[in-house]
C-alpha cells in the first residue's frame, strides 16, 4: 500500500520555516509582570499610612505650640528624651513576638506559619515604622504633659470635683471608694494593681504590635496615637492635678495602705515643683519629661479600655481578663487619688472614639492588602468573618 502523502498549499511550498522566538524577548515577557509586581510591592510598602501622618502632625503641632510659648523644644530636648527610649522599645518588640508566639502555640495555631510571616520583609519593614512612630508620639506626649503648668496655669480640680458629685447624685465617688476600702485588703491590692499599669500596658501593646496581619497592627497603633495625642492636648486645655493633690485631706488615713501610690505622688510632685520653679526663673533644671502631672482625661483607664476593645476583636480568649483589668484600673484610679471618676469616663469615651476612627481610617483595598500584607493569608487568623450562606447582607 502506498504511503499517504500530505501536500502543502502552493503558498507555503518552498517557504522557510519561521524563526523561533528570541530567548531575550521571551525572558522580557516573563519578567515584565514580575518587575511590575515588585514595583507595586515597594510602592505599597513605602506609602505613608494614616497612623504615621497623625503622629508626625501631632509632633509638629506640639513643637510649634511649645516654641510659641517660649519653650526650647530642639535637639537638646530630643537627646534628653529619645535615646533612653530606644533600647526599651526595642526590647518590648522582641517581647511582643515571644508573647504572640506563645499565644499561637496555646491556641494550637501554626507557630511555623507565624515565624514565616514575621520574617517577611514587609512585616519587618512595618515593624521599623511602628517603632519610629512610637518614638514620635511618645516624645510629643511627654513634652506636652510636663509643660502644662508652663503654658496654662489655670487648674480645674474644683470644677471636676463638683462635676463628679453632680453626676453621682450628690456623692463623691472618690470619697465613697476611700471610705469603702479603707482598712480592708482591697486598698493595698488596688494600689499594687494600679502600680502595674505601665508594665501591663507595655506588654499588651507589644503583643498587638506583633500581630501577624499588617492591617491589624496599623489599626491598633493608629488608635494608640490618637488616644495619647488627643489626651495630651486635653491635658493642656483642661489642666488638673488630681484629687490627691487638690483634696489631700481625704486620703490622709488611707495613705499607709497605698504605699506604691504614695511614693508616686511624692515623685511626681517633686518634678512638678521643679517645673514651676522653671516658670519663675525661666530655666528648667533637673526635671524629667516622663513625670508630668495631669488628671483629665485618665489615660490609665482609657488605655485599658482600648486594650479591651482590641482583645475582643483580635484575641477573644483575652477579652474577659481585659474587662476585669479595666474595671480594677478604674477603681484603682479613685482609691489612689490619681483621678476623678469623670476623668475615667472621658478616657473611656476617648479610647472608644480612637478605636472607631482607627477602623475607619486604616483600611486597605483587597489589591493593596495582598501586596502589603504577608500575614493576610498565611497567618491562620482570618481578617474578616465570611458568611456561610449566600443570603445578601442587610443594608
Amino acid at each position: 500500500m502506498a504511503e499517504d502523502e500530505t501536500k502543502l498549499p502552493p503558498s507555503l511550498q518552498g517557504a522557510e520555516p519561521p524563526n523561533p522566538p528570541d530567548q531575550e524577548d521571551s525572558d522580557s515577557r516573563v519578567s515584565g509582570p514580575t518587575r511590575r509586581s515588585g514595583k507595586l510591592l515597594w510602592r505599597a510598602a513605602l506609602r505613608p499610612y494614616p497612623f504615621e501622618i497623625v503622629a508626625w502632625v501631632s509632633l509638629l503641632a506640639a513643637v510649634v505650640f511649645l516654641r510659641a510659648h517660649g519653650l526650647r523644644i530642639d535637639r537638646v530636648a530630643f537627646n534628653y528624651t529619645v535615646p533612653p527610649l530606644i533600647p526599651v522599645l526595642s526590647k518590648f518588640f522582641v517581647v511582643g513576638i515571644c508573647l504572640y508566639l506563645l499565644y499561637a502555640i496555646l491556641r494550637r495555631e501554626s507557630a511555623w506559619t507565624y515565624l514565616k510571616t514575621i520574617l517577611d520583609w514587609r512585616w519587618l519593614f512595618l515593624s521599623l515604622r511602628l517603632w519610629l512612630v512610637f518614638l514620635v508620639f511618645t516624645f510629643s506626649y511627654f513634652w506636652l504633659k510636663v509643660c502644662v503648668p508652663l503654658v496654662n496655669p489655670r487648674l480645674w480640680d474644683q470644677a471636676f470635683w463638683r462635676l463628679d458629685t453632680l453626676l453621682h447624685l450628690g456623692f463623691s465617688p472618690s470619697l465613697f471608694m476611700v471610705e469603702l476600702v479603707q482598712g480592708t485588703v482591697l486598698a493595698p491590692s488596688l494600689d499594687r494593681w494600679y502600680g502595674w499599669w505601665l508594665l501591663s500596658m507595655s506588654i499588651s501593646v507589644a503583643f498587638f504590635c506583633s500581630y501577624p496581619t499588617q492591617l491589624a497592627r496599623r489599626q491598633f497603633l493608629f488608635s494608640c496615637v490618637v488616644l495619647w495625642s488627643a489626651g495630651a492636648w486635653i491635658y493642656v486645655g483642661l489642666p488638673a492635678l488630681g484629687p490627691i493633690y487638690a483634696f489631700s485631706e481625704v486620703w490622709q488615713k488611707i495613705l499607709p495602705q497605698i504605699p506604691y501610690a504614695d511614693a508616686g505622688h511624692h515623685l511626681l510632685w517633686g518634678n512638678y515643683q521643679r517645673v514651676l520653679e522653671g516658670r519663675e526663673s525661666g530655666l528648667l533644671r533637673a526635671f524629667k519629661p516622663a513625670l508630668g502631672i495631669a488628671a483629665m482625661p485618665s489615660l490609665h483607664v482609657g488605655g485599658h479600655w482600648l486594650l479591651m476593645l482590641w482583645t475582643r476583636r483580635l484575641a477573644r480568649p483575652l477579652f474577659m481578663p481585659a474587662v476585669v483589668a479595666t474595671f480594677l484600673t478604674f477603681l484603682g484610679s479613685l482609691v489612689t487619688g490619681w483621678h476623678y471618676a469623670v476623668d475615667g469616663y472621658i478616657g473611656i469615651a476617648l479610647a472608644q472614639g480612637a478605636y472607631w476612627l482607627a477602623l475607619f481610617a486604616e483600611r486597605d483595598s483587597k489589591a493593596a492588602e495582598s501586596l502589603a500584607d504577608p500575614g493576610a493569608v498565611d497567618s491562620g487568623t482570618p481578617r474578616h468573618k465570611t458568611r456561610s450562606n449566600s443570603a445578601p447582607s442587610p443594608p
